[in-house]
């Protein structure tokens, strides 16, 4: 059998866990959608200035941008760490390193289910922010969009793997990168505008991918912002968080359960 044919069956069968879980299904599609509704409903028609070359942007375009981001990382960082820790502690990872298959094919399986899934949400959010919220993507600004989710994906997948290194119990995969998400969430504006927080919480936020995944993404739904709309500087970033990550989990990766031998 070749390593393609068992990443697709791989990739099948982490979507069926998925779709068989309807809260886990809620948690990554459904409650970024609800988050689009409330906040776009409550602060859409409010004028938010921005730091820097952003300017003045519309709630409801920024609350499109920030779902965005929230539903990716939720897909890629948070669903992936979680599955993955408890296939750990279960031993399933470890019965799948012991056949004759490569790792990477099993491997790819979720990870590229994370993926699709942050794709088929950030459609989602764009056409309920264009149908209910007259929120629309500049033309010019598409493939700069599309680079920013896919790295953004990216950065989330290779993270994800490398947190379950820091998560010992499968019981504690999902109040941990549940915190870990919110705060990143909170500090990096995705609820509401920080650009007037105190500049040391600011720095605290720049320096997490999260916030550069947002910046970038508000860029390139930003209509004001002429030309691509590519933020090369945190795309940037997000690269390097991403590569790290990645480098960092082949070397840390646990394929058995913590404490066993």
């Amino acid at each position: 059998m070749s390593t393609a044919t068992v990443v697709r069956r791989e990739v099948r069968c982490a979507q069926k866990v998925t779709l068989r879980d309807p809260q886990a299904a809620f948690f990554t599609v459904g409650l970024p959608l609800l988050y689009l509704f409330i906040f776009a409903t409550v602060f859409g028609n409010q004028t938010n200035q921005l730091r820097g070359p952003l300017g003045a942007m519309k709630g409801s375009t920024m609350m499109v941008a920030s779902v965005i981001v929230i539903g990716v990382v939720s897909a890629a960082f948070q669903n992936l760490a979680t599955s993955l820790v408890q296939d750990r502690e279960d031993g399933v990872l470890k019965r799948l390193r012991s056949t004759p298959v490569p790792t990477g094919a099993f491997l790819a399986g979720p990870v590229l289910n994370g993926m699709t899934t942050a794709l088929l949400l950030t459609v989602l959010v764009t056409v309920l922010g264009r149908v209910a919220y007259q929120v629309s993507l500049p033309a010019g600004h598409l493939l700069a969009a599309v680079v920013t989710v896919l790295a953004g994906a990216l950065a989330c997948c290779a993270l994800g793997c490398l947190f379950t290194v820091a998560i010992r119990k499968a019981t504690a995969a999902m109040p941990m990168v549940t915190a870990v998400t919110l705060t990143l969430f909170f500090l990096s504006g995705n609820f509401f505008n920080t650009d007037q927080a105190p500049a040391g919480l600011r720095t605290v936020a720049a320096v997490f991918p999260v916030r550069h995944f947002y910046v970038a993404m508000l860029t390139a739904f930003n209509p004001h912002v002429s030309g691509s709309a590519f933020a090369a500087r945190d795309l940037a970033i997000l690269a390097i968080w991403g590569v790290a990550a990645a480098i960092l989990a082949t070397r840390l990766f646990r394929w058995t359960p913590v404490g066993e031998n």
